[in-house]
Order: structure tokens, then sequence, then C-alpha cells
């Protein structure tokens, strides 16, 4: 370690706690050259209820984290987190065409009005472009608030963990990074399992973002009413099977495809607000989170939706690390993690 430090070596640790699973991904940044050395997912049993570091003890998440680097042998400490939608107060507004150099404040005194909180107990951050409307050129803004006192949840639980936090990252920009090259509009759907989020891209910038009640949990609830496995079992099952089932297996069967059905429609429908809200078109919809890793949903879902082209999001092609690429478009599943670490970089 002091070799490569030495030479320049950089290690982070990008941590991304989710309501079904802690994503961990650690990086080496050698002068600019990425390669992801060790990656894991630590599973949260009771998928029912929608986990945050409010429900769970900090002290028991520091014990699930110092466990998983032990048995992995990671001895980074500079740990990154994505900080999760639910804590997030997103919002959008149009201005009009003032100078760029006022637009500071002008967020500013917009966001004290659309934030139920004073502007001096959050922190901010956010993007603009210019934006056409009928009669004028506007400023589209697109920005987000976290309380300051979830940021000292997170140091509470890296001192607890044996870690030093060294940056923070809202989950509404952490998937920019892996747009930074692909000009033109873009939507992206990460799909999780207690919500997902929809971000409409700018080159390379945010420039709309929204939760969305769209579940993977409703799909295994709906295996396990089936199955009456445990939650630990029906968590197994899922993984396994995705939404592959036998004929004869009639009702996982009716169940994957009413559910793939809803969540098209769904998606579909909420695409549809965002270009006739912005009257712009996506070149491209990209799908991301752990939902769309689990097998066969790439290709049923391809069968079904066809009014938007649409890929998973390849997050590979921005790193090296044999094992991470042999994950292929699984490793999607750690496009947060990764993603609050190539943030961190830029910074």
């Amino acid at each position: 370690m002091v070799f490569g430090m030495f030479l320049g070596e950089k290690r982070y640790l990008g941590i991304d706690i989710g309501s079904f699973s802690i994503k961990i991904i650690e990086v080496v940044d050698k002068k600019g050259s990425l390669e992801v050395v060790n990656f894991g997912l630590i599973p949260i049993i009771n998928f029912k209820q929608v986990f945050s570091l409010s429900q769970i003890l900090e002290e028991s998440l520091a014990s699930i984290l110092k466990e998983f680097f032990k048995t992995l042998k990671i001895q980074t400490k500079d740990a990154v987190f994505s900080i999760t939608a639910p804590y997030v107060f997103p919002v959008n507004f149009l201005t009009p065409p003032i100078p760029e150099k006022s637009l500071p404040q002008l967020v500013k005194f917009e966001s004290q009005k659309q934030i139920p909180i004073s502007v001096e107990e959050v922190e901010i951050e956010y993007r603009y472009t210019e934006f056409q409307t009928e009669t004028q050129k506007n400023w589209l803004i697109f920005l987000t608030a976290v309380p300051k006192t979830y940021f000292q949840r997170y140091e509470n639980l890296s001192n607890l963990a044996n870690l030093k936090s060294i940056g923070y990252s809202v989950e509404y920009f952490n998937l920019e990074p892996f747009f930074i090259l692909k000009k033109g509009d873009f939507i992206c759907l990460d799909l999780g399992h207690s919500y997902s989020l929809l971000l409409l891209i700018r080159d390379g910038k945010v420039i709309y973002g929204t939760k969305l009640n769209l579940r993977g949990y409703d799909y295994l609830d709906g295996i396990s009413n089936i199955t009456k496995l445990t939650e630990e079992k029906v968590i197994e099952f899922i993984q396994k099977r995705g939404f592959n089932f036998n004929p004869e297996e009639r009702d996982l069967v009716n169940l994957a495809e009413n559910y793939l059905n809803n969540l098209i429609k769904n998606i579909e429908g909420e695409i549809d607000k965002v270009v006739n809200k912005f009257l712009i078109y996506p070149s491209m919809v990209y799908l991301t989170g752990g939902l769309t890793t689990l097998s066969g949903f790439k290709e049923r879902f391809s069968r079904k939706f066809s009014k938007y082209p649409f890929d998973i999001l390849d997050i590979t092609e921005h790193v090296k690390g044999e094992k991470f690429l042999a994950l292929k478009e699984k490793s999607t599943l750690f496009s947060q993690a990764l993603g609050v670490v190539f943030r961190k970089i830029l910074s």
C-alpha cells in the first residue's frame, strides 16, 4: 500500500446502503486509470420493510460492514456514501432568462420557497440548462437538498465501522459520470426494490429527477405469497430463477407476466409525462438497478417495451478489473456505489 501511494495510487470505497442490500465497491485510482479490485453485496433480510439508517441501528450496520471488510480483506478506510432519495428534497423549476452569474442567488431564493425547512439547515446541489418555451428562453433548474443532520448519521456509521468518511453524493446525481461522454438527451431509470428513480440527462447533467412508486418488492412479495417460502429463501429463489419459470408453474408464470406488463405500462407513462412536459425526446432509455439483474428480465422486457429505444446501463466500460468486468450487465447493480466514487474523483 505504501509503495502504491508513492506512485500516486489512491483507494476508495463506494458504499450504497439500499433497502434490499448494501452494495460496496473498492476502486483503485492509478493516476486516472480506475480499477475495481473488490466488490460485494450484503443482503438485508426482511425485505418487506423499507430500511434506512433511521430504522437500522448504526451499530448493527457498522458491525455488518466490519465483518464484510474482514472477510474480503479490505483495508481501505476512505469511504464515499450514496445518499438515498427518501432523505432528499428534489426540486425542479423554470426561471426567467437572467444572467447566468445571478443564478446562485436566485436558486437560494427559490429553494427557500420550495423546501419545507430553512436553507441553512440543508446542503444544496443543483444543475441548470437553457430551456426554450414557446415565448422565450429560460433556465431549467434541478436541485436537491439534504438535511445536514442526515450527514451526521453517516459520520457516526463511519466512526463505528472504523472508516473515514470523505464524501457523500445524492443518488439523483450518482449516475452522471456514466454519461460524461454521451452527448444528447437520455432518460435513465434506476429500478430498485422499494422505489425507483427517473432521471432526465442532457449532455451528462441531470436536469430533471423524480422518485417513482415502482417497486421490486411487489414482485418479491408475490413470489412469497405463491411459494410460501421464508423471506430468506424467497431471496435465494428469486436470485436463482428471476423471471424464468416453467409452463407448469402457472401461478409464477402469470405473476411474472402481469408484473412486467404493469411495470412497462407505468414506465412508458412516466416517460411520456417527461416528454410532454419538456418536449424532449430521449435518444435512449437506460435501465439500471437490482431489478434489471434478475435472470430473464432483459429478454422479457425487450419483447414488451417498444415505444422507446432502451438498453441496460453499462458501467464496466469506465473501469478495469477482470472479476468486475466478468459480471457484464449484472455489474449495473453497483452503479450507485461506483458512481459515488467517480464523482469524488472528478470533484
